[in-house]
């Protein structure tokens, strides 16, 4: 090898408060330090008892307070939390409830300091865990049965048409609160003016559609008025002729030529109690209507859902 020149190692020049304060760490004296920079003492003490700071964001300055503290805000927090009723409450309602006078903007951007946004409510599952068991003994039971069996059923269901229909609510929750009881709606009042109709079909069969009446005795649509207008009405048409088509060839009607579908609506009345005293079940016997047993939230099973 041939003969290699040492030099001395370059070190890249440094700002000059930087190498005061490595000289002091290593146990110069504050003067001698700034005599080797090349600063004024006065100057090099005052780079030493300086906070740092960031002049651009400003995070160390005061500036003019926020119209809704953060103590207002978490009052305000605990005040709704638990209830979903005041998370639903408009902004300035709740401005007012807590003597605040500010625009909605001010006071989302409040609630937004602690994590706070304007959300969607959850709704209530749809299939609780008995439900679900009784999809399951429905499918076991009639697994077997083939779609000759399903074409003889009469598939009816009601359905209403809704006009004025009002907006989703909109509460006021944080990130892993979607979860919380008091975050979920459980009941959907939309305030709307409705009809109220309901149809029949089948294997190569329709009925005609039917606008139900609430007036009458008690408060929307009873069991009363199911068994006087549907039972006694549409259903019972249907069952009668279907009875007496059987009875003119000579043969025993059975559930097995035809049966009808209902939900498990409570309107419907298929469980005797001492308040209906059994009135739509005996609707069913006189007008020949045989009504299987139907799993409950099954609007996948009936075929009258996609009408």
């Amino acid at each position: 090898m041939g003969y290699v020149r040492k030099t001395l190692r370059k070190e890249h020049d440094t700002p000059k408060r930087s190498r005061f304060r490595c000289l002091v760490e290593q146990g110069l004296s504050q003067a001698e330090a700034a005599r080797r920079v090349n600063v004024k003492r006065k100057t090099a003490i005052k780079w030493l008892h300086r906070q740092p700071s960031d002049r651009r964001t400003g995070k160390t300055r005061t500036g003019r307070p926020p119209i809704i503290s953060d103590e207002k805000v978490e009052e305000m927090i605990r005040w709704m939390t638990g209830h979903f009723d005041r998370r639903a409450m408009p902004l300035q309602e709740i401005a007012r409830e807590h003597g605040i006078k500010a625009s909605d903007n001010t006071i989302l951007a409040a609630f937004a300091r602690h994590g706070y946004h304007h959300h969607l409510p959850d709704c209530k599952p749809f299939l609780s865990e008995a439900t679900k068991r009784k999809r399951w003994t429905f499918s076991i039971e009639n697994w077997d049965r083939g779609k000759e069996y399903w074409r003889k059923g009469i598939y009816y269901d009601e359905t209403t048409i809704q006009s004025n229909l009002r907006r989703r609510l909109k509460i006021l929750r944080k990130r892993g609160e979607r979860r919380r009881l008091d975050c979920i709606q459980f009941k959907f009042t939309s305030g709307r003016t409705s009809i109220h109709c309901t149809a029949a079909i089948g294997y190569n069969f329709k009925s005609k559609l039917v606008v139900l009446s609430m007036e009458g005795e008690g408060k929307g649509f009873t069991q009363k008025k199911y068994e006087e207008q549907i039972l006694r009405g549409l259903l019972g048409e249907i069952c009668t002729d279907k009875y007496g088509q059987k009875q003119s060839l000579g043969a025993f009607c059975t559930d097995e030529d035809y049966f009808i579908v209902e939900d498990g609506s409570r309107v419907h009345g298929k469980k005797d109690t001492k308040k209906n005293q059994g009135l739509c079940n005996k609707a069913r016997v006189e007008c020949f209507i045989y009504s299987i047993d139907w799993p409950p939230s099954s609007p996948d099973l009936n075929p009258i859902e996609n009408v």
